[in-house]
């Protein structure tokens, strides 16, 4: 246990100070450099980047600290789940391709939101060729990556753990910790298939969503 709290402690310290380091660098040699305006914009534009991922850092850490200690109640509406997965994969790459029927169901929107944005990450992560999100009575993120071993597939939904042990980026482990305590939320959960060296697929079933309104 001390292993491992020491090992998250390690990530944690890293995944923070190379963003600062990167901002502090950039920072000095404006400072102290005379510079023209095309290089500051380009510096500012980087020390704006690494901000973005300080905050996302944190978002990440705060929101499942709430999930955890049920601090988060979730605000069910109504709304199109295939149009908020449409407008969520424009911001995304040009490598996703969405397969869906209008489906209306009755959940936390931005809780939605952050699942599917979470999944979506992680498939494009992986996988160089096509990521497939799939809608119907399930949402499915499906990629042709490096797959996951069987012996890791339920371990990669606990908080922090990572596959690769040295490789920790800015997701610091918790992106499908938090897809879990959501889907929680909304009495499914997330299921796992995949096969190294061959993909993976991701999915959760949404039947008891749609159009319908929880007791």
């Amino acid at each position: 246990m001390n292993s491992f709290k020491d090992e998250v402690i390690s990530a944690i310290s890293h995944e923070f100070k190379n963003p600062i380091s990167i901002i502090n660098g950039y920072i000095e040699t404006i400072l102290n450099s005379d510079l023209d305006e095309k290089t500051k914009i380009k510096f500012l534009n980087k020390i704006h980047k690494n901000t973005l991922r300080l905050s996302e850092l944190i978002d990440r850490l705060y929101l499942i600290t709430k999930l955890e200690n049920k601090k988060l109640n979730p605000n069910f509406t109504k709304f199109r789940l295939d149009i908020t997965a449409k407008n969520l994969i424009e911001g995304f790459e040009d490598r996703i391709k969405l397969i869906s029927k209008p489906v209306t169901i009755y959940a936390d929107k931005n809780l939605i939101e952050i699942v599917l944005q979470n999944l979506i990450s992680n498939a494009l992560k992986y996988s160089k060729d096509e990521v497939i999100v799939k809608i119907g009575d399930k949402v499915e993120v499906i990629d042709k990556g490096r797959g996951i071993e069987k012996k890791e597939i339920n371990l990669i939904k606990k908080k922090f753990y990572r596959i690769a042990k040295n490789d920790w980026d800015n997701s610091l482990g918790l992106g499908l910790a938090i897809v879990e305590h959501i889907l929680k939320l909304h009495n499914t959960s997330l299921k796992i298939e995949s096969q190294k060296g061959k993909g993976s697929r991701f999915y959760f079933d949404i039947t008891s969503l749609i159009n319908k309104e929880p007791r």
